[in-house]
C-alpha cells in the first residue's frame, strides 16, 4: 500500500504523488491456534503513482539509477503493451504480460522482451476431505501426477514459457533440490495405480480453478481423460465467485465440491521457499490446504522454520520439498516465468519476488536523454 509520503518498499525512491490502496478481509483458518489469511477485494490506485530518488537510502553503494518513476494506472495491460511497443516516450515497462503478448513484443521495433524466473507457480491441491476417493492414498495421487505431460501443457498453454516443477520450489529458488527431476509422463503406470487406488469406473474426476487459468485446466483435463481413461469434469470460477471460493477452503469448514483445485500462490523470495508455497497447500495455517493436518509435514515445515543458520535453513527446505516429492503430496505441474515488454533502451534487471526498480536504467539512446 503506498498511500502516504515515502520512502517505501526497499527505500531508494520515495512516493511524491498519487497513491495504491488495497482492501483485505480477513478468513479465519482455525481458532486454536489461532491463524487466519487475508484476501485481497478491492485495489485503489490514482491514475499515476510518481516516485522520485531517494537522495537519503542508507546505502550508498546502491543508490537507485533513474531519478523518477512513473506508474500509469490509466491504461489496461494491452493499451500500455501499444504504447511500449509501438512509439517511444509513453511506457518503458509492462508487467505481467500474457505468453501470447510475449509473441509479439518479439517483432516490435521499440521494445525487447525480458523473461525472467517468476515469483508463483501452478500446482493443484488434493480435497483429502471426500468420502467417496481416499486422496490420503499415495497411489491415487502419484497415479495423476503421472497423467501429466508437464512439458506439453507448458508448450502449449504458456508457450514454453514456463519450468515444469519437480515438487513445490521452482528450479531457479535457492533451496531447490539437487538433483530432483520432474515427475516422468506415464499413462500406463498411471492406469495401474490408479485401478489399485479403486478409483469407481463411474466416477469422473473433477477438477476446479480460476477462470484465469482455464487454458491450462482444459489442456490437463484433456491429458488426464486420456492417460486414465476416466472422464474429467471442468469447473472454472468466475471473478466474482473466487472469493466465496477461496473462503470455503480456508476455513475448512465446509467440504468442497471438487476433487482437485488448480492454484497460483505467489512466493515474496527464494529462500526457505516452503514458507510460502508448501504452507500454503499444505500447511496447518495454509490457505489452500483441503484435508486434515499432515503430522510429518508440519515437524519438517517446523525444524525448517526453527532455524536460523542460512545453509541450514536451505537443506531442510529441501528436505520439506523432497518429502513433498516423494508423498506426491500435490499435483506439480509448472512455474510460469515472469515477461515484461521493455524499450529497447532501457537496462531492466528484474527482481524475482517483486517489481523493483533499484537497478534499471537508460542509455544514452533513450528518449528522456537530452
Amino acid at each position: 500500500m503506498l498511500d502516504a509520503p515515502g520512502p517505501w518498499g526497499t527505500g531508494p525512491f520515495k512516493l511524491v504523488q498519487g497513491y495504491s490502496s488495497i482492501k483485505n478481509v480477513q478468513s479465519v483458518i482455525r481458532k486454536t491456534p489461532y491463524s487466519s489469511t487475508w484476501f485481497t477485494i478491492e485495489e485503489e490506485r490514482s491514475p499515476l503513482v510518481v516516485l522520485e530518488a531517494n537522495e537519503q537510502y542508507w546505502n550508498k553503494k546502491k543508490r537507485p539509477r533513474l531519478k523518477n518513476v512513473i506508474f500509469r494506472n490509466d491504461l489496461t495491460v494491452e493499451q500500455a503493451l501499444d504504447l511500449c511497443m509501438n512509439r517511444e516516450g509513453e511506457v518503458d515497462i509492462v508487467s505481467k504480460i500474457t505468453p501470447e503478448m510475449a509473441q509479439l513484443v518479439r517483432g516490435s521495433r521499440y521494445a525487447k522482451l525480458v523473461n525472467d524466473g517468476g515469483n508463483r507457480i501452478i500446482a493443484g491441491t488434493f480435497n483429502r476431505y471426500l468420502d467417496d476417493i481416499d486422496f490420503n492414498n499415495r497411489k491415487l495421487r502419484l497415479a495423476i501426477n503421472l497423467a501429466v505431460n508437464r512439458n506439453e501443457l507448458i508448450n502449449q498453454a504458456f508457450y514454453g514459457y514456463a519450468e515444469p516443477l519437480s515438487a513445490l520450489t521452482p528450479s531457479w529458488a535457492f533451496d531447490y533440490p539437487e538433483g530432483l527431476k520432474p515427475i516422468d509422463y506415464h499413462p500406463s503406470l498411471a492406469r495401474q495405480l490408479l485401478k489399485e487406488a479403486q478409483w469407481p469406473n463411474d466416477r469422473a474426476l473433477r477438477i476446479a480453478a480460476p477462470k484465469k487459468l482455464g487454458k491450462v485446466v482444459n489442456l490437463l483435463a484433456s491429458q488426464l481423460k486420456e492417460a486414465l481413461k476416466i472422464d474429467v469434469s471442468v469447473k472454472l470460477i468466475l471473478p466474482n465467485e473466487e472469493l466465496r471460493w477461496k473462503r470455503v477452503v480456508a476455513e475448512k469448514r465446509l467440504v468442497p465440491n471438487w476433487d482437485i483445485l488448480i492454484a497460483d500462490p505467489y512466493a515474496l523470495f527464494y529462500e526457505g521457499t516452503p514458507a510460502y508455497f508448501h504452507r500454503e497447500l499444505l500447511g496447518a495455517d495454509g490457505a489452500l490446504r483441503a484435508g486434515p493436518i499432515l503430522p510429518e509435514f508440519e515437524q519438517l515445515f517446523k525444524e525448517m522454520g526453527s532455524e536460523i543458520d542460512k545453509n541450514e535453513l536451505l537443506e531442510k527446505a529441501e528436505d520439506v520439498d523432497r518429502y513433498v516429492y516423494d508423498e506426491a503430496l500435490a499435483l506439480f505441474l509448472f512455474a510460469p516465468h515472469a515477461l515484461y515488454a521493455v524499450n529497447k533502451h532501457v537496462d531492466f534487471k528484474p527482481y524475482r519476488t517483486s517489481l523493483e526498480l533499484l537497478d534499471t536504467e537508460v542509455n544514452e539512446h533513450h528518449w528522456s536523454r537530452p
